[in-house]
């Protein structure tokens, strides 16, 4: 019986050996306005910064292993509006002004949240080098959903617009992708 408890306990030891090997990859505090580490997964890690409209919708940079120069950024739309046909945004594509250009985006999921829905927005993916040099060169970040012919936005998003700081990108995503490339060893 004893040996059986030994084996446990090495075995448990390697599991919790084997998921502290991340240890170092403890989720920031939140900073208000400060782009910080905010999730990490066995496959990614994320770096974020709280909007400064809708605080909850934050702007992330998603690196993912394996391909740690490379970022997905996206945010996150809450509404109350409740449209009856606001899931059906999910996988369509809608006008913004993102940072002073016209850019379309794709809504990836819409899902019921707290009093109303969030919406996931893809506005693409960039190397590293390329998100720091454009959402740096603007302080505050700023989108602006347009409505367009085939999708009147105001009726789906109660709060059009966001903007988020840039404080701090530049030091987070080369945190993020430093903690991204050991997710490959």
């Amino acid at each position: 019986m004893s040996s059986l408890k030994s084996v446990l306990s090495l075995v448990f030891l390697y599991l919790c050996g084997a998921s502290l090997s991340h240890a170092e990859f403890v989720v920031e505090e939140p900073v208000e306005d400060l782009w910080r580490i905010s999730y990490v997964t066995d496959t990614s890690i994320h770096t974020s910064v709280n909007g400064q409209i809708t605080h909850g919708d934050e702007l992330h940079v998603r690196l993912i292993k394996g391909n740690c120069e490379i970022g997905n950024l996206f945010t996150f739309v809450y509404t109350h509006s409740n449209h009856p046909d606001i899931e059906q945004l999910k996988g369509e594509f809608i006008k913004t002004s993102f940072m002073g250009n016209d850019m379309i985006v794709k809504v990836l999921y819409v899902s019921p949240f707290l009093m109303g829905h969030r919406a996931t927005i893809d506005l693409g993916w960039a190397s590293v080098e390329q998100l720091k040099g454009i959402l740096g060169s603007e302080n505050p970040i700023r989108i602006k959903f347009i409505n367009s012919a085939e999708h009147k936005i105001t009726e789906y998003f109660d709060i059009v617009e966001n903007w988020w700081s840039s404080e701090g990108l530049s030091d987070s995503v080369n945190r993020a992708v430093d903690m991204c490339n050991t997710l490959e060893e």
